[in-house]
């Protein structure tokens, strides 16, 4: 507690002392500010079903000799009694969640995991700075300018050559290299494309995912807003639905990751140089060795998030009033296998850890069965289109028939009642990632071109942005009847991606005009570089600014929006130095080392040869 008097002037200080003592102000012994939190069920309130509606948060100013347990029993025998002139009143019982201490003694930094994971965290900074240090002072120190003329002799170019040094030429300094700030600095910003990259692909990323971050920021709020049943009503609103459905992003994702798996295998399959012998261990082998890479490729960074999680909320849930609902210290510390095994998505919303990670579950999910069907196209064509198939009606129809049987209508409430129904499951989500699959084969066989007639050209533009705009506004009226209810939950994700597949297919293959030059513009390519990490670390973020916060927020349509772009940028930032500390070190490992790989089965090719 701060016993130094006000900072104004000794005349209005003078002013004050007439009226009190400010030294009787301050009590004479030591105080310690604890949180009650408790739930009412007082029927004055609105009740709309969503986590923490019903709970209170009392501030109370004690001794510090008091213990959260004696708090806790006098609150509990106020509450029975009915002492409280509120409970008659409003006819209100309360029910004791917790009392927590404010004080931070730290002792949370040397329970459970939280040494291991800060030991790992200074590990990984000062892994960036030695390798940083390393490119900077060692490896470019042998670096040469040299200029070269070309054959005309009118142009001058100046290129960098690198000479070879024991140390760089070392595993230690490649892998000190994978670590260096400097370099990766100028990965991520880099704009140039590869000349087998999909132009347009950054832009959808990059938009896809700003769209999902403006609808999970409010999400995330809710449990720091003190008009929840406002912000429930604004969700009623026309134009409002551009916000509220911002969940489509994750389909948009998923669209997008059938069509680069499918594309880039199917394109790496065309090239007749690279042809391998349909032998069954082959083909196991090249499963086996895609999905590991994608695991190490999305673990590193998962990981981190998930640990800062861990150790961020447990420091929070001891110094922060707020009760939040998500509650990463427990749920973390027991079921964080389920995050590494990529599985936490067949579970319950009570129990999994990092709620938003149910999309990262879901995408290795999908990329398994679709790198199991591409090898098995190879070899059964339509054997492969057949399962794919079946695997499309089946998530249609089990969706709709799901949502039949729970009764479900688009509402705010019933959507969080059946989050574990309809929401995380991969089996009702599979839809946009075999639409996008079907699309990347499709650019595969145009190989960029594609001819139309201008009418018909307009009409595919008419018909796609349909799909997008009816699945966007067709729950304007959220109390329909079950039946269309169901038939809009079980086909709205595959219409999305149908829309948005148009619009992939006519930009590739030069019927995108506008729209193409808007999704290739290449400054999106780095900040969709960045999407994974942003993705990863946006829920956190808003976590931490609010529960870092002393008071609750008021949910308003105009602040939102100054509130949502500064969200964006601490995102992309907090997401630039992830990447930078371990997502692109690892991406660069695994690079190096199946490059590594080949030049070693290359060599042994050749020593078989002769």
């Amino acid at each position: 507690m701060s016993t130094v008097p006000l900072p104004i002037s000794k005349l209005h200080l003078l002013n004050n002392t007439l009226y009190r003592d400010p030294q009787k102000e301050i009590p004479p012994f030591k105080t310690n500010y604890f949180a009650a939190h408790f739930k009412h069920n007082s029927t004055l309130q609105y009740h709309i079903n969503l986590p923490n509606e019903d709970v209170i948060t009392l501030g109370l100013c004690l001794p510090a000799s008091c213990s959260e347990n004696d708090i806790s029993f006098i609150l509990e025998r106020v509450f029975r009694d009915r002492i409280l002139i509120i409970s008659d009143l409003y006819s209100a019982d309360f029910e004791m969640i917790q009392v927590k201490n404010l004080k931070d003694d730290y002792k949370w930094l040397r329970s459970g995991a939280t040494p291991i994971i800060c030991i790992i965290l200074v590990l990984s900074i000062f892994m960036v700075i030695i390798g940083t240090v390393y490119d900077v002072f060692v490896n470019r120190k042998y670096s040469n300018k040299k200029n070269k003329i070309d054959t005309d002799g009118k142009n001058t170019i100046q290129e960098m050559e690198m000479e070879a040094t024991p140390l760089r030429s070392s595993r230690i300094g490649k892998v000190l290299l994978c670590f260096s700030a400097y370099t990766n600095t100028k990965i991520i910003f880099n704009t140039k494309l590869h000349a087998d990259a999909l132009p347009i692909i950054h832009g959808l990323k990059f938009l896809s995912m700003c769209w999902l971050l403006a609808g999970h920021v409010p999400m995330y709020m809710a449990d720091y807003t003190d008009n929840k049943v406002w912000a429930w009503k604004f969700s009623d609103g026309f134009t409002n639905q551009i916000l509220m459905n911002s969940h489509l992003g994750v389909d948009t994702f998923f669209f997008l990751s059938g069509l680069l798996v499918a594309y880039f295998y199917i394109k790496d399959k065309m090239n007749k140089d690279r042809i391998q012998p349909l032998t069954y261990k082959a083909k196991i082998n090249e499963f086996f060795l895609l999905v590991l890479r994608r695991f190490i490729r999305l673990t590193p960074a998962y990981m981190m998030v998930l640990a800062i999680s861990h150790v961020s909320s447990t420091w929070f849930d001891k110094t922060s009033p707020f009760y939040v609902y998500e509650r990463p210290h427990e749920t973390c510390s027991k079921y964080w296998w389920r995050n590494l095994l990529y599985i936490n998505n067949l579970f319950g919303l009570k129990t999994m850890c990092m709620s938003w990670s149910w999309y990262l579950s879901a995408d290795m999910q999908f990329f398994i069965i679709a790198v199991a069907l591409l090898i098995l196209s190879t070899m059964y064509f339509y054997i492969a289109m057949a399962i794919l198939s079946a695997l499309l009606i089946g998530s249609i129809t089990l969706t709709g028939y799901l949502s039949y049987i729970y009764e479900y209508i688009p509402t705010l409430d019933e959507q969080y009642r059946l989050m574990d129904v309809l929401y995380f499951p991969p089996w009702v989500r599979a839809s946009p990632y075999i639409v996008g699959m079907i699309a990347g084969y499709i650019l595969t066989q145009l190989n960029g071109k594609l001819r139309l007639k201008t009418r018909t050209v307009i009409l595919c533009w008419c018909f796609g942005s349909a799909c997008n705009i009816i699945v966007v506004f067709g729950t304007y009226k959220r109390q329909i009847p079950i039946l269309p209810a169901a038939i809009y939950a079980a086909l709205h994700k595959g219409i999305w991606a149908t829309g948005i597949a148009w619009v992939t297919i006519a930009c590739l293959t030069q019927h995108g005009g506008i729209v193409y030059r808007i999704l290739s513009f290449k400054g999106w390519a780095p900040l969709s570089r960045l999407s994974y990490c942003a993705y990863l670390i946006n829920p956190l973020v808003v976590h931490s600014i609010r529960l870092l916060s002393e008071t609750s927020v008021h949910f308003e349509l105009v602040p939102l929006g100054i509130v949502l772009m500064g969200y964006f940028t601490i995102t992309y930032t907090c997401s630039y130095v992830l990447s930078l500390v371990v997502e692109t070190p690892f991406n660069l490992l695994v690079r190096q080392t199946m490059q590594a790989r080949s030049k070693r089965k290359y060599k042994w090719r050749n020593s078989e040869k002769l």
